[in-house]
This record gives C-alpha cells, sequence and structure tokens, in this order.
C-alpha cells in the first residue's frame, strides 16, 4: 500500500494533470521510507513481533493522506481524477490519521497490547475520534454548518476526543513501564526519549504556520521526528535496546526541554517586571543577565531531579557506593570490600577488580575500564557483561569508588612489603642460626677440643717434673688459665646456641630452669618446632627468668609452653613486684621475636607481678 500510494503521487506530481511542486513529492517520500524499511528489518530479525506491521502502518498512513490531498487537489485542474472532488472536500481533515500509526506504535510497543479491554477500545476509538475530526473540518461540513456557537462546540468536543484517544494510548506507556520488567523499562525509554520531540515539533509546527509558513516546510521537521526518530528507536529498542545509554540520552533531553521552559519563563517575567520601569533594551539585557545566572545551577538541578526519576536504577546504584565510600572513611568497613560491593550495584556478578602489583605489568583486556592515579594505570574494572549503558556506570562507579580502590591498591603493596620484609627477615634469622649452629659445634669440636688437648699435654709435662721445681707451679698456673678458657668458650658457646637444642626444646627447658634460684613450675610438652622458633622461646624464657631473679624479688615463676593452631605460645610469670618498664633486655627480647615475624606482650601491673606472652609460627 505503501509503494502504491508513492506511485500515484509520483504521477500526481510529474504526470498530467499536475497538482503540485515536483519537489514535495521525493522529500516527503524519503521521510516516509526509512519506517517502512525499518518494518521490513524487524520482520526479518523477529519476525514474531507486532511492531513491525506497526511500522509499515506508520509509514502507509501519512502517504495514504498525502495521496488524498494530492488526488482531490486533481479536482482543481482542468483533467480532475475520478472522485477528486469528494477528496478534495476532507482534504483539510484528513492529517488526524497520519497519528493512527503513531498511535498503534504506542499501543503495541513493545511486545503487543496490554492486558484488558481498555486499550482494545482505545485503538478502535483512534480511527473513529480521526474520521469525525474529517467530517467534521471537511468542506462539506463547514459549507453545511454555518459557524454558529453549536459549531463551535462540536469542534471543540471532536477534537478534545481526538485528543483523549491520544492521551489514553500515551497513558498505556506509564501503565507498561511501571508493570514491566528491566527489559521492558530499557525499550520504553528509547521511545520515550524519540517520543518527547514529538509534541514540541509540533506545538513549533502550529505556531510556523500561525506565522505564515508553508504547511510543507512547517510541518518538515515534525514529520521528521514522528516519522523517523520514533521508528528508529523503536526499531533500536527491539533489535539492540543495549546499543547506547538511553537512561542518559533520556535524562539530557528531558532535562534540556524542562530547563529551556523554566529558563524562558524567568526571562519573560524578567522583562515583565523590570520593563515597566526601565527602557526596553536595559529590560531584556536585565532578563539576558538574570537568565544566565540560574541557567547552570538550574540545569544541574534539574538534571539530577530527571536522573533520579527515569533512571532510578543508577541514582541508587551510586548512592549504594557512596555510603560504603563513606563507611570505610568513617573505618567501618574493609576497602577489599568495593569488588563485591561494585557487583552489587552495578547487578554484575562477573565483575572483577585487578590492581596492579608492584612492579609487575598489569595484563588488561582490550575492554576492561582503566583505573588511574594521576597519569598512571593502578588497576582494571572488567565487566562481566558489556554494553554502552554498563560501561558508562561502570566509569561512573569507578570514579565514586576511586577512594577505596585506591586504599586497597596501596594496602595490598603495603600486606606485599611486609611479607617480603618477613621473607627476607626469616631468611636472615635461619641464616644467623645456621650460623650460630655452625660456630657452637666449631667451638665445641674445634678450638674447646685443642685447648683440652692442650691443657693435657702440659698436665703431663708437669707430672714428669719434681714439684718443687719453678717450672712445676708455672705448668700448674697454665692449665688453670687453660681450664678457664674452656670454660668461657663453653659459656660464649651456649650463648651463640645451646648445644641442649639438639635434643629438642622441652630439654633444653628442663635444663634451663634446672639452674635457677627459684622455684620454677615447668608445663612443656614434647614439641616439633623451626630451629628458631625454639631458639628464641629458649633466649626468651631464659631472659625473663634472669629478670625475674635480678629485679621482680619473685618467690616463684611460672612457665608454660605449648602449640594452637601452629603457633608456639610461651607465657612466663612471676609473683614479684611488677612495673616491669621497656628497657634494653624488653627490648631486645621484642626485637628478638619480631624478627622471626612473632609477637610479644608484656603484662606487669604494679604489686602484681609480671607476665610475658611469646607467640611464633611453629614454621619459623
Amino acid at each position: 500500500m505503501f509503494v502504491a500510494a508513492a506511485a500515484v503521487r509520483a504521477v500526481l506530481a510529474y504526470g498530467p494533470p499536475s497538482v503540485g511542486s515536483p519537489a514535495d513529492w521525493p522529500v516527503t517520500t524519503v521521510l516516509l521510507l526509512p519506517a517502512f524499511l525499518l518494518s521490513w528489518l524487524v520482520v526479518v530479525r523477529v519476525p514474531a513481533s507486532p511492531i513491525a506491521p506497526a511500522l509499515a502502518l506508520t509509514a502507509t498512513m501519512p502517504a495514504l493522506v498525502f495521496t488524498v490531498e494530492d488526488w482531490g487537489a486533481s479536482a482543481r485542474t482542468s483533467r480532475p481524477w475520478p472522485w477528486a472532488s469528494a477528496l478534495d472536500a476532507i482534504a483539510d481533515g484528513t492529517w488526524p490519521w497520519i497519528f493512527l500509526g503513531f498511535v498503534t506504535l504506542v499501543l503495541l510497543f513493545p511486545d503487543g497490547l496490554l492486558p484488558g479491554r481498555l486499550w482494545r477500545w482505545v485503538w478502535a476509538a483512534t480511527p473513529v475520534a480521526a474520521a469525525l475530526v474529517t467530517l467534521v473540518v471537511s468542506r462539506e461540513g463547514a459549507a453545511r454548518t454555518s459557524p454558529t456557537p453549536l459549531r463551535v462546540v462540536l469542534i471543540v468536543v471532536v477534537f478534545g476526543a481526538f485528543l483523549a484517544t491520544l492521551l489514553a494510548a500515551a497513558s498505556s506507556l506509564v501503565v507498561r513501564y511501571r508493570r514491566g520488567d528491566e527489559l521492558t523499562r530499557q525499550r520504553l525509554r528509547w521511545l520515550m526519549a524519540a517520543a518527547v520531540a514529538v509534541p514540541i515539533l509540533l506545538a513549533a509546527s502550529w505556531l510556523a504556520t500561525a506565522l505564515g509558513v508553508p504547511g510543507t516546510l512547517a510541518y518538515t521537521w515534525f514529520l521528521v521526528a514522528m516519522l523517523f526518530l520514533v521508528p528508529g528507536a523503536i526499531t533500536v529498542a527491539i533489535l539492540r535496546h543495549d546499543l547506547f545509554d538511553i537512561d542518559r540520552l533520556l535524562g539530557a533531553t528531558v532535562s534540556w526541554l524542562v530547563t529551556t521552559l523554566i529558563s524562558a519563563s524567568v526571562f519573560a517575567v524578567v522583562v515583565l517586571v523590570v520593563g515597566g520601569y526601565f527602557p526596553d533594551r536595559v529590560g531584556i539585557t536585565t532578563a539576558a543577565f538574570v537568565t544566565a545566572l540560574v541557567l547552570l545551577p538550574l540545569y544541574h538541578w534539574i538534571h539530577r531531579a530527571i536522573g533520579r526519576l527515569v533512571d532510578p536504577d543508577r541514582t541508587v546504584a551510586l548512592a549504594r557506593i557512596r555510603a560504603f565510600v563513606r563507611r570505610v572513611r568513617d573505618g567501618e568497613a574493609e576497602p577489599e570490600e568495593i569488588e563485591s560491593v561494585l557487583r552489587s550495584a552495578l547487578d554484575d556478578p562477573g565483575l572483577r577488580v585487578l590492581l596492579r602489583r608492584p612492579g609487575a605489568e598489569l595484563a588488561v583486556p582490550d575492554d576492561a575500564i582503566p583505573l588511574q592515579t594521576g597519569d598512571s594505570v593502578v588497576g582494571a574494572l572488567i565487566l562481566g557483561t558489556t554494553s554502552a549503558r554498563r560501561v558508562r556506570r561502570a566509569r561512573e562507579a569507578a570514579v565514586e569508588a576511586r577512594l577505596p580502590i585506591e586504599v586497597s591498591r596501596l594496602r595490598l603493596e603495603l600486606r606485599e612489603a611486609l611479607a617480603e620484609v618477613r621473607s627476607s627477615r626469616a631468611r636472615l634469622m635461619d641464616e644467623v642460626n645456621a650460623e650460630r649452629q655452625r660456630l657452637e659445634r666449631d667451638l665445641h669440636d674445634g678450638a674447646q677440643q685443642r685447648l683440652i688437648a692442650i691443657g693435657m699435654r702440659v698436665r703431663s709435662v708437669q707430672y714428669q717434673l719434681s714439684p718443687g721445681v719453678p717450672a712445676y707451679r708455672e705448668l700448674d698456673e697454665v692449665v688453670e688459665t687453660l681450664e678457664h678458657t674452656v670454660a668461657e668458650l663453653r659459656r660464649i658457646a651456649h650463648g651463640v646456641r645451646p648445644s641442649r637444642l639438639d635434643d629438642g626444646l622441652a630439654v633444653a627447658l628442663r635444663d634451663l630452669v634446672a639452674d635457677s634460684t627459684l622455684p620454677v613450675d615447668l608445663v612443656v610438652p614434647e614439641l616439633e618446632v623451626g630451629e628458631s622458633a625454639a631458639t628464641t622461646v629458649y633466649f626468651t624464657v631464659g631472659e625473663a627468668i634472669a629478670n625475674a631473679l635480678k629485679h621482680a624479688r619473685a618467690t616463684r615463676i611460672s612457665i608454660s609452653v605449648g602449640v594452637t593452631d601452629q603457633v608456639l605460645r610461651a607465657v612466663v610469670r612471676d609473683d614479684g613486684v611488677g612495673g616491669a618498664r621497656e628497657g634494653f633486655g624488653l627490648t631486645s627480647l621484642r626485637d628478638r621475636v619480631a624478627s622471626v615475624g612473632g609477637e610479644f606482650t608484656v603484662d606487669s601491673p604494679p604489686g602484681a607481678g609480671t607476665s610475658i606472652t611469646v607467640e611464633i609460627p611453629c614454621a619459623s
């Protein structure tokens, strides 16, 4: 039908009798062609969709209206077409039929009529209302009816009925939006973004016509909106609803429209108020100045308000992220939770937050969103599902979540740096302990044994002399010196690493407390722990016993050693005067324990004794 109407108009434009400018035919045909082609595209891609016939009707009805007008215009030529007079009489009232395809689109979009008889009645009432407008506005009706108040009332009633059908059809979008799921709402936003231009351009067309602009030119942009923008938006909504970020487009469009109307009202009010007291030029200048002052903040306020209305999901997501950022800032949440927060806020379970490790390259996929600090890329946001809308929201979310992301990165660097420090410290302690063990063996098996051998040889030579000679007494002094030297070497070797640890920590501790002058209650099972942990606990217990003997004025000492969850724990308590302060002894113990990744705690209230607790990983 669309092709037939186009062909008839071509004959009327170029053949006898010519009823209009030949330039009108290609312009209007080109305007109508996109909707027809888009309907064909929807039929091919989604054959079951009811939108394809509605799109075809959107292009066909204007084509039929234009054909009726051109056909009727042939009545005013020398060679009129059949029924030209009748068509010419109703030509001025056929314009409501252009809206039939538009109403059909609105009622059917995106998946058919809403349930209920009301919407079927609305669909059926639209052509009836259009027919009534055609009948009242037609020349024959005007000729039969004089311009009496009754006719004015009739015109108002008919036009009101037609407008009511349009509003009823538009209300279906509101109902569908409130009842629909997220996909339906996303598609409806496409239609709303394009449809908002239709009433604006229609009003502009009426104004242009009232000012004397030719009808073809005055209604061109209205036809572009209704026959190109709306069908195009509907086609994208059906085939690729996530192609662009429609929420942002719709919010910006509505915000611009509302801001324009309010700014125009402000301008007019200022001109009227100020113009009564000052010359017109001063009033216009003042109005322009006041409008410029309120325009930008007004737009931002309106844009936020419209955004909350047309895109509540984005508003809720950003609010959730901002609340999390505040909790991180207040110390109520861990910044490492940002990945789960972003997944929940953006409704993307596959989302991942990658942070660049110090000194390492970050492999970022091409579709990832980079996270930057200054000019350097510190991480990337990888979406589980990508679309223009999701990417924009993810970029906004990344900006809002910049604080926890940056804190997470810094904490990651700090943890890795601390892990490297602990690892290097543990390696150093292993080397120190190995060196101590080697030195203890060398002292015991090397120098000490050689000195003993020398003493034995000297003693053998001494026994060959007479006790009364001076050399006998000198050799006796040499042997005593060697014995003192051996004792000193044994003390030094024991300080480097007690040989008792070769038989285990429990044996070494039992031998250690056996030399104490105070009663010691020792509880220690047989333990299998690392060399560094055993050595550290041994020296810590020994130093704690020495401090209790020297400073605490204690009467009894208790020691308990055990392993819990792969942690070697030793507690040394005394019943002395307490009040122990940090000094060289405690500080050196704390440093020794920290060197193997352990924790050192002192509890020494005055008058209540002292308790020293050491916790070291068993693998140390």
